[in-house]
């Protein structure tokens, strides 16, 4: 599996959130229907772009334990929208960090589901601070790992 090693800012994304792990699934797919259904992008209108990010963060050891998953948009650290986030949204912020940038091109989920495989049983020194997708479109995924 090739990556790139990259250094990243901090950024703020303000969405929906649920207690997830590897061995339920289903409440991450409760998300992303709720995101297609109430149209969220049309309630963050401070979005910095339509691209959807899929956190996974607060982990609770590694990755075969419970997860705070968060499905939203970035936003401008600096706005309204995150001192008052529409009802039931969070604001999440991604700390600053190394991390590993995977693409997974391709049909969808099925890309995306191999690239985690590769993750999930790679020799990458992971922190489990904090993981994310970011939904380019429907065929481009980039997956970013905290890594030491």
């Amino acid at each position: 599996m090739h990556f790139e090693k990259s250094y990243l800012p901090s950024f703020t994304v303000v969405g929906i959130a649920c207690q997830a792990s590897d061995a339920r699934p289903e409440a991450k797919a409760e998300l992303w229907r709720r995101v297609r259904q109430e149209k969220m992008a049309k309630q963050i209108l401070e979005r910095v772009s339509d691209a959807v990010y899929a956190l996974y963060c607060d982990y609770e050891s590694d990755h075969t334990g419970m997860y705070t998953y968060v499905l939203g948009y970035e936003v401008p650290s600096n706005s309204v929208i995150t001192e008052d986030p529409p009802k039931g949204m969070v604001v999440a912020v991604v700390p600053a960090a190394r991390y590993a940038v995977i693409e997974a091109r391709g049909k969808q989920p099925e890309t995306l589901m191999g690239v985690w495989d590769h993750i999930l049983n790679s020799a990458l020194a992971r922190t489990y601070v904090c993981d994310f997708e970011i939904h380019w479109g429907p065929v481009a995924v980039e997956v970013h790992i905290g890594i030491e």
